[in-house]
């Protein structure tokens, strides 16, 4: 509130617009409102609809998603600027909290999810993080009962398409078919609709802008301390372009096998959805430390497990870490230390560990036979189990 209070005019005390990133998503609506849509992907043109709302001076931002995008912000210039940001702002991040407290499930919980320093940040940018981490968090809690319904809502992460390859490792690693044909019509859909609305022309425009946004990914226009990727931590140490790649490369196919192997076990379905936020994260070389949002199914599928059936060795110190990773991750940036791929990595790893360690556990009775333990058994086995957690 005291960021709002203290700017003018739309902008805030810096001279950068309320909600920085935001203005992008609203001069782009306007343009869609307007009969102008293709002209997003003009920087002039769009700049100059960001300069008509908040002045000549100031700052650019770019706009880079595909045309399904253009629907989802097609409403926000209907609203005057900054109630189109607030509504934008609480309507996705009720979304968001809904969708961490169903990973938890614990009242004592709601001021850490509020308070995750990512939270802060995607607010500070206007951001559309909150959705994402709603639609893939949304998506697959409900892929085991309700896999096609998962499909249709995981399919419209198609306006953010960097996240979305390692939901394919998803539906390989658990055969889900209904929920692969489910996002398959929900993309489809989109894509057809947006080609409808806005003309076959808006691709071409779209292709125009895509060799403009790898130049910013490689270059690092955007500041390569504000970029958390495994491509920008290469760059950041002064790495060229090629070896970049490389190292990207490495540890995308590296979280998609942990992944693969994450889906495969036995383990709770909260968990292996927290270990698809922390791969999605691992798998896109253009991530903004505002995208750590994300980075709260992963903290709190682990947090949930552990307070349920206890911590193993090392987890509270790696979970304390993450919750206070988008509050350490930029300012390391120009310190050029690197931070949030090791960490994201490292959770990663750790709802994989217990996914090996919960499968190898697991004592599988011969055929449909449903062992029936004595009263000692039983009590022999709760006592085990007590010791290990």
């Amino acid at each position: 509130m005291a960021y709002v209070l203290t700017g003018h005019g739309g902008l805030d005390f810096r001279g950068h617009p309320i909600g920085t990133d935001f203005s992008s998503f609203w001069a782009a609506s306007r343009l869609v409102l307007t009969g102008h849509a293709g002209d997003a992907y003009d920087q002039i043109k769009h700049y100059a609809a960001q300069q008509a709302h908040f002045g000549e001076g100031v700052q650019y931002y770019a706009w880079f998603y595909p045309p399904p995008a253009l629907l989802l912000v097609a409403p926000l210039g209907i609203l005057p600027y900054l109630p189109s940001l607030i509504i934008w702002l609480a309507a996705t991040g009720a979304a968001y909290v809904a969708t961490v407290y169903r990973f938890i499930r614990r009242s004592d919980a709601i001021i850490p999810i509020l308070c995750f320093p990512a939270v802060l940040i995607t607010t500070i940018h206007g951001q559309n993080a909150f959705l994402s981490t709603a639609i893939i968090g949304t998506g697959l809690l409900m892929s085991d009962r309700r896999p096609f319904a998962a499909g249709l809502i995981l399919g419209t992460l198609c306006f953010k398409p960097q996240l979305a390859p390692m939901l394919a490792v998803v539906v390989l690693a658990r055969t889900n078919w209904r929920m692969a044909l489910g996002a398959a019509l929900s993309v489809s859909s989109l894509l057809i609709s947006a080609t409808l609305i806005f003309g076959l022309e808006v691709w071409q425009q779209f292709a125009s802008i895509v060799p403009v946004s790898r130049l910013w990914l490689e270059y690092g226009v955007m500041g390569f301390a504000k970029m958390q990727s495994a491509f920008a931590a290469v760059r950041l140490l002064g790495g060229g372009i090629g070896l970049a790649y490389s190292i990207q490369a490495v540890v995308t196919i590296s979280a998609a096998v942990l992944l693969f192997m994450i889906w495969r076990s036995s383990i709770s379905l909260r968990l292996r959805a927290g270990a698809t936020g922390a791969a999605i994260l691992l798998g896109t070389p253009f991530l903004l430390d505002y995208d750590l949002v994300l980075l709260s199914l992963p903290i709190a599928a682990l947090a949930a497990e552990g307070l349920e059936k206890g911590f193993r060795p090392y987890e509270r110190t790696a979970l304390a870490c993450a919750w206070l990773l988008p509050l350490m991750a930029r300012p390391a940036g120009f310190a050029h230390i690197p931070l949030s791929p090791e960490m994201v990595a490292c959770l990663l790893v750790l709802i994989w560990r217990r996914a090996t360690q919960e499968g190898a556990n697991a004592v599988k009775p011969p055929g449909d036979a449903v062992p029936v333990l004595s009263n000692q058994s039983q009590g022999t086995s709760t006592a085990a189990t007590s010791r290990y957690c």
